[in-house]
């Protein structure tokens, strides 16, 4: 299979479904977005601090405190509260709080989004707010907290030492107890030593007041975002797309289907005669018909032939294509060169002494019902000559030539139900009263003159009664 027959079987075949399913969502999400109201954004910009960022990760890592300290619940509940707004707090904060950096720099941008101006300002101010109060004081309760309990320690140290100091003087000098005493000293001095360098580490990482500084306060927002309507549907059509492709593709590959003449042919393995517009007896399929029916005549004197066999892929068009078959054939003395031209359907017919075989097939067909009519003209054994296209038949086409041919050929009498509406019964005719004519005198003709074929009761002549074979013949008289 080449690229051009995928692309015909994928694309062309499928084009209905891929419109359709590029079309449904562009048109639904244009529907939806243009009943959604404005969005508002309101923005604080705020600076963590003098020091600039050494890096992109330590960047990340005091925005990503802000954004914590933005999304905590109580923060969140009490800006909503604030603006007199009943939501969830984490799902608020999950869809419309967010913090940008600018770059590297410690200056953080507080986004909150709302359909309400004045809401989203105001929800904005109190985050921004409780950010600067914790970033400034947060860390000093617990600092102090440590330094105190460092300083209590050396405090508890200096009082052993002053006891133990006492005692010493009150001892032997040379004796065990005051080599105990110094022993006590020495390890409480370890001990404050390593206090005082704690405490030299709590001083040096002290947080310095006015840490965190309020560089542009909220305002109200008087333009909405703007809207990203088309941006969303060309998205949703593009997914549609690629749906409709994957749909295409699979039907393709459950039922796979040719869709034009050359592929059909090339699948035969046979030359295109030609393409009749219409599958019935109408003007353009007349005109259609002869060059046709001249290259058919071609290729059957190839193989000497004295008859054609016209094998239908559809046998369900096989009412149709019988008066067609006779276009294909001989029209009296304009085109004898012609060869006899015959339908292989349910009724018998004579292949004469040399047949070949043109296959009668529509545009649009399934690769299934194409491989059985090969194995059926393999069986039959003799030569084709080539493929002849029609367009598709639609199911109510052939039902409207049915019921056309049941009510030619099965004239409908009174009370009897009528096959177009078998529920209904046909109600009998009026009857007409006639009146009697009377008898006309019988004109003799003069001897010599010629005798009419026929007559009526009126006396008038009748011309020669002419019997056709077939309609197409009726058609072309």
């Amino acid at each position: 299979m080449t690229i051009d027959d995928a692309f015909g079987r994928v694309i062309r075949g499928h084009w209905l479904l891929i419109l359709l399913c590029i079309v449904a969502p562009y048109g639904v999400v244009s529907y939806v977005s243009r009943g959604e109201p404005d969005v508002y954004e309101a923005v604080a910009r705020v600076q963590m601090g003098t020091e600039l960022a050494a890096s992109n990760v330590q960047a990340d890592a005091t925005s990503q405190r802000v954004l914590g300290i933005a999304t905590s619940p109580g923060v969140v509940r009490s800006a909503l509260d604030k603006a007199r707004l009943r939501a969830d707090a984490n799902d608020f904060a999950a869809h419309y709080i967010d913090v940008r950096r600018v770059g590297v720099s410690p200056v953080m941008e507080i986004v909150v989004t709302d359909t309400s101006p004045t809401r989203a300002a105001t929800i904005a101010k109190s985050i921004t707010n409780d950010v600067i109060r914790v970033s400034n004081v947060g860390d000093q309760p617990t600092s102090n907290q440590r330094r105190q309990g460092v300083q209590s320690q050396l405090n508890s140290l200096a009082r052993q030492r002053n006891r133990l100091a006492a005692k010493l003087n009150n001892v032997d000098p040379k004796g065990g107890a005051a080599l105990s005493i110094q022993a006590q000293l020495t390890s409480l001095t370890t001990a404050q030593a390593e206090l005082e360098r704690q405490m030299s580490d709590l001083n040096l990482a002290a947080p310095s007041p006015s840490h965190a500084v309020l560089l542009d306060p909220v305002r109200v927002p008087s333009v909405a975002l703007p809207r990203q309507d088309l941006q969303r549907a060309v998205l949703a059509a593009l997914i549609g797309a690629l749906v409709g492709g994957g749909l295409a593709a699979g039907l393709e590959a459950l039922r796979p289907r040719l869709r034009s003449s050359r592929s059909i042919a090339r699948a035969l393995e046979v030359p295109h005669i030609g393409h009749l517009p219409r599958l019935d007896l109408s003007r353009r399929t007349t005109s259609a018909a002869g060059p046709v029916a001249d290259r058919l005549a071609l290729l059957a004197r190839r193989y000497d032939a004295s008859n054609t066999l016209a094998v239908l892929v559809d046998p369900r068009d096989e009412p149709a294509a019988r008066p067609v078959a006779t276009l294909l054939g001989p029209d009296g003395e304009k085109a004898r060169h012609r060869v006899a031209c015959s339908v292989v359907g349910r009724d018998w017919v004579e292949p004469g002494t040399s047949p070949v075989i043109a296959v009668l097939s529509p545009r649009h067909v399934k690769v299934r019902a194409l491989v059985d009519t090969m194995s059926f003209v393999d069986a039959l054994g003799w030569p084709v000559v080539g493929m002849i296209s029609y367009p598709r038949r639609w199911f109510w086409q052939r039902r409207t030539l049915r019921r056309a041919a049941a009510k030619h050929e099965q004239p409908v009498a009174a009370g009897v139900p009528s096959p177009v509406r078998p529920w209904k019964t046909r109600r009998p005719e009026p009857v007409v009263p006639t009146m009697p004519v009377p008898s006309m005198p019988v004109l003799t003709k003069p001897a010599g003159t010629a005798k009419p074929v026929g007559t009526a009761q009126n006396g008038v002549d009748h011309g020669e009664h002419w019997n056709a074979t077939h309609p197409g013949e009726v058609l072309q008289r």
